[in-house]
């Protein structure tokens, strides 16, 4: 099962329902109502977040409504398809009350009556702070690149790597705060999970032990079991695939040398802009101990070798025309294309996601400069 509950609104029943009045009152102020529009209230399910209850604000913005949660549970308030508002309970909420401009995306908020909700709110204002500052420092890294000033860029970079550190470490305070709540969930969305997978793992045990039986614990347990078989550190998944030739080609066959798995299809505009680059690197270094691995996601025979034979791809070759379905797409997870890993001569993963500056920044760094 894998859940987007972040990104969106899987499944929303737009039909007027109303439900039972009971459960955890929702009091509620909104500073710009609009006449005739609802207030959904979604909570997520198995499908996705489903509205399960629509209710009108009266003329001066004031609204009623009801979560019916007895355990841990997320919702969303959409007010007027103009502002949504996420909400994390834990079951022992009697009385939420929330404010909200109602008619604009970013607009004012605020909530009270729920400890999971607030340190939800704060997780999202440390992301906000991270973004800004962020911004700041690469406002400065433009000046200082077109000034020359080699010195300032090294400067400002041991800065982003002492803010981020921070900000990480205000993410994962939150976060271990949070524990049981579902808003410990909401706040790994703001960490990369496969730099933090120790501490993914560590969440995913205590959820598993006191949220056993939630969906978005298993969804999220799901998850990191699949970045834990991928982790940076791990054995390389095997791929055994017909080559152009027709004879079976093993990952495993190429121990002993560094090699980049290059999921990409002779469909995919990226990774077709991308091959000139990687032609250009691959004739750099594959004389050091250097090989990739094209896996092609492609539909048809007849397109991948034509897209081989176009873009000059001199390397090895493997696919089972079976698009998305080909079975070392299945084994890497993989759901976009262009996509790379790279393993080492023992082969465990050392690298994932290497494309333009940073595969040539570490192929430098493992060969030395190219010739």
């Amino acid at each position: 099962m894998r859940i987007v509950w972040m990104a969106g609104i899987a499944a929303l029943l737009i039909a007027s329902c109303q439900g039972p009045k009971e459960g955890i009152k929702v009091v509620g102020k909104v500073a710009n109502p609009i006449e005739g529009e609802s207030i959904l209230i979604l909570k997520m399910t198995t499908e996705g977040l489903k509205a399960i209850d629509s209710v009108r604000s009266d003329k001066d913005g004031d609204f009623t409504a009801y979560l019916p949660s007895k355990s841990h549970d997320f919702y969303r308030i959409n007010f007027y398809n103009r502002q949504n508002v996420n909400l994390a309970v834990t079951g022992e909420e009697t009385l939420i009350e929330i404010q909200a401009d109602g008619d604009r995306p970013n607009g004012y908020v605020k909530i009270s009556g729920s400890w999971a909700t607030d340190l939800m709110w704060k997780m999202d204002s440390v992301s906000q702070r991270r973004q800004a500052d962020i911004q700041q420092l690469n406002n400065e890294a433009l000046q200082a690149r077109a000034a020359g000033d080699v010195a300032a860029m090294n400067a400002l970079n041991e800065r982003f790597l002492l803010l981020n550190g921070r900000h990480i470490r205000s993410f994962k305070s939150f976060i271990m705060a949070s524990v049981p709540s579902l808003a410990a969930i909401y706040g790994m969305s703001y960490l990369d999970i496969d730099s933090e997978i120790q501490f993914a793992d560590s969440l995913a045990q205590q959820l598993q032990v006191q949220l056993p039986d939630h969906i978005l614990t298993a969804d999220f347990i799901d998850r990191v079991n699949v970045l834990r078989v991928l982790a940076i550190g791990a054995d390389a998944p095997e791929i055994s695939l017909p080559t152009p030739e027709g004879e079976v080609l093993t990952l495993s066959s190429l121990r002993g040398n560094y090699v980049l798995i290059d999921f990409w299809a002779s469909w995919c505009r990226p990774c077709r802009a991308e091959n000139p680059n990687v032609v250009r690197l691959y004739n750099q270094y594959k004389d050091k101990n250097f090989e990739i691995l094209g896996v092609a996601l492609d539909r048809t025979r007849d397109a991948w070798l034509e897209a081989i034979e176009a873009d000059g791809l001199t390397w090895k070759h493997v696919s089972d025309i079976k698009y998305y379905n080909c079975q070392a797409a299945l084994d890497y997870s993989i759901s976009a294309i262009p996509a790379t890993y790279l393993i080492g001569p023992e082969g465990k993963i050392i690298a994932k996601g290497l494309r333009g500056p940073s595969l040539e920044a570490k192929l430098a760094e493992l060969f030395g400069p190219g010739k």
